[in-house]
This record gives C-alpha cells, sequence and structure tokens, in this order.
C-alpha cells in the first residue's frame, strides 16, 4: 500500500515507502521504477552520508580515499539496487553516525539541532532502530542539553519536540491495528534456542570477515563481504578503536556494532546491512592509522610522502577493480543468480 492511505495503515519505513509514494504518482508507467529507483535514492545518501562522516572524522584527504572503498562495495550495490528494506539499515546506520558527529561539532546550529531531531524521529519507523536510538541519545546526552539550553526559545524547543514526535501518532496507530509490536522492536516472531542463537553470533561475525551469507539474489556465492584490503583495514581500525575505548568515536562505533550483531543473530527485522557501514569505518580509520605513521617517519621528504599516500591509493584502486567486477561481472554470470532471477514467459 503506497500513499496516504498506506502510511495510514503502517508506519514501518516510512523514508522507503514516502518516495515510493510519489514516484507512483508522478512516473504513470511505473514498472521496475516503482520498486528499484527508491533503494537507488538511498543507497545515494548512504553514500554521501559516508563521505561526509569520515571528512568529519578524519580529514579531506581520507574521505577522498575511503570513501571510494564503501562506494564500489558489492554489498552496498547489491542493497542499493535490490528492492527490499535492507537499504533502510544501510542509510539508517550511517545517517545515524553522520549526526551523532554533526550534533558533536555543531550543536549550537539550529539547522543541525532540527535536523537531528527529525531524524532521530525518522528512526522510530524503522523496526529495531529504537534500541540504536537509544544507545545514541545516552551517548549524546552532553550535545543534547547543549543544544537545549542554547536554542531556549520558546519556538525553537517546540519545533524540536514536534519534528522527533512527528510520526509518533501514525506510529501507535500502525502498532495498534497490525500487533507488530514485536517486529518494531527488532524480535522475531519465535525466538530461536540459546544454541542457535550462539550459532548465529558466531555466524553473523562468520558473514561479515571470513564468507559471505548464502543470499544468491544479493551475493556471490559464499565470498567474503569484505575484500582482502578491506579487510586488514577494518583490522587495524578495529585495534585502533578498541585500544581507545575512552573516546566518543569508539564508543559509538563498538556499541552501535555490539546491539546490531545481537539483533542480526536474531533473524529479526534488523539486518546484516545495519553492520557494515561500522565496518568501513573502522577501514577508514585504519587507513588514516597507516598514512599517519607513514608521514610520522617522513614528516618533509615530499617524494616519500607522496609514494606512500600513491600506494595506498593504488591498493584502494584495486580494491574498487575488485568490487566492481565483482557486482558487474562475476554476480550476473553466476550460475545460480541467474537460476534463482529465471522467469517463464
Amino acid at each position: 500500500l503506497l500513499g496516504w492511505h498506506g502510511i495510514y495503515h503502517s508506519i514501518f519505513y516510512i523514508p522507503l515507502t514516502f518516495i515510493q509514494s510519489v514516484i507512483y504518482a508522478v512516473i504513470p508507467n511505473h514498472g521496475q521504477t516503482l520498486t528499484r529507483l527508491p533503494n537507488t535514492v538511498f543507497g545515494y545518501l548512504s553514500m554521501l552520508s559516508f563521505g561526509w562522516l569520515i571528512w568529519l572524522w578524519h580529514g579531506k584527504r581520507i574521505a577522498l580515499i575511503a570513501s571510494p572503498l564503501f562506494i564500489t562495495s558489492a554489498w552496498v550495490l547489491h542493497i542499493s539496487r535490490y528492492a527490499s528494506n535492507d537499504i533502510m539499515y544501510l542509510w539508517a546506520i550511517t545517517s545515524l553516525l553522520l549526526t551523532h558527529s554533526l550534533l558533536q561539532k555543531y550543536a549550537s546550529n539550529i539547522y543541525v539541532w532540527l535536523g537531528t531531531m527529525f531524524f532521530w524521529g525518522l528512526l522510530l519507523t524503522i523496526p529495531g532502530m529504537i534500541w540504536f536510538l537509544i544507545a545514541e541519545i545516552i551517548l549524546q546526552q552532553k550535545n543534547i542539553r547543549k543544544g537545549w539550553s542554547e536554542h531556549n526559545s520558546a519556538l525553537k524547543r517546540a519545533a524540536a519536540i514536534i519534528l522527533f514526535i512527528l510520526w509518533i501518532p501514525l506510529l501507535i496507530v500502525t502498532l495498534s491495528h497490525s500487533g507488530n509490536v514485536m517486529k518494531w522492536l527488532g524480535f522475531p516472531a519465535h525466538f530461536p534456542s540459546p544454541l542457535t542463537y550462539i550459532k548465529n553470533l558466531f555466524g553473523v561475525l562468520v558473514h561479515l570477515f571470513i564468507r559471505g551469507p548464502l543470499y544468491p539474489t544479493l551475493w556471490l556465492g559464499r565470498s567474503p563481504i569484505l575484500d582482502a584490503f578491506t579487510l586488514a583495514m577494518s583490522g587495524l581500525g578495529i585495534y585502533f578503536y578498541a585500544s581507545r575505548w575512552d573516546s566518543s568515536r569508539s564508543r559509538i562505533l563498538g556499541i552501535l556494532f555490539i546491539i546490531g550483531v545481537l539483533f542480526v543473530a536474531l533473524n529479526g527485522s534488523v539486518v546484516l546491512s545495519v553492520l557494515v557501514p561500522i565496518v568501513y569505518c573502522t577501514a577508514a580509520m585504519g587507513i588514516a592509522y597507516i598514512i599517519h605513521e607513514w608521514l610520522r617517519v617522513f614528516p618533509i621528504n615530499p617524494l616519500a610522502r607522496a609514494l606512500g599516500i600513491g600506494l595506498v591509493c593504488l591498493v584502494v584502486a584495486i580494491s574498487c577493480i575488485y568490487n566492481l567486477r565483482s557486482y558487474y561481472v562475476a554476480w550476473p554470470h553466476n550460475p545460480t543468480t541467474t537460476a534463482v532471477f529465471r522467469f517463464h514467459r
């Protein structure tokens, strides 16, 4: 169901439903555009959010080097073209990390303040994201109080409250009509046994770092989600953040990752895509770390500095080509993929 009627009866995933409704109203012969284009829109938004986030965290140089890894990631490309709600989790986590950084730096900016409140309200419409939002609010208590005190006019405070609770009435209607409270909370209809859940927890980590999930509609065989270079940089970034757990950035990435793993393993609403941006953030940190160490060894020599940065850029380019080839060449020509998408006229 699309349009106001559809939104009224189910507020879940409203950002995606809204774009679908616009396309349905604007494009008469929408065809596959209705199912593909909205996901592509949020795929682009996820890429832009990731690039902006890395720029805020590491500067322009690392953003230009690390962002292509995320943009050309085979998983990101698959999710951005596949007609499913998975894209909502990729976009939600990337944007949540971006608003986390923006609120830290610019809590006194009224546009950042109101935009964050509106986005947080939208997150409530995505099943399972309530827990990520609660973690974010707890970690951002200081900046929330700062924004509340600085934007002390009645109009600004009222606007912030309204933007945050804007979708809650419709959310209550959806939950009362459908009874999908468990789905909204990110829980499955039937919980796995303790042993199965433990296996699922390890399975989530295996799918991320060792071999991918067996989803022929989304993925190439059992190839790993991360290529060798991204995996190595991610490992280095995880080590860096783990050794500096007191920093705000380490805590937000670590806590969101733990929540994500716990809920993905439940096989409920939350899907594996929620973890991918976090892993690529650690990879960006790994790249920033090795470049920093290289430039510390060669603080003056311009040739050595350029050589080190050039080698990193070369490996990043090879990694991007590998992922693009995986998505555009290997996956569509895989026999399992063609068998899944084959249809009879």
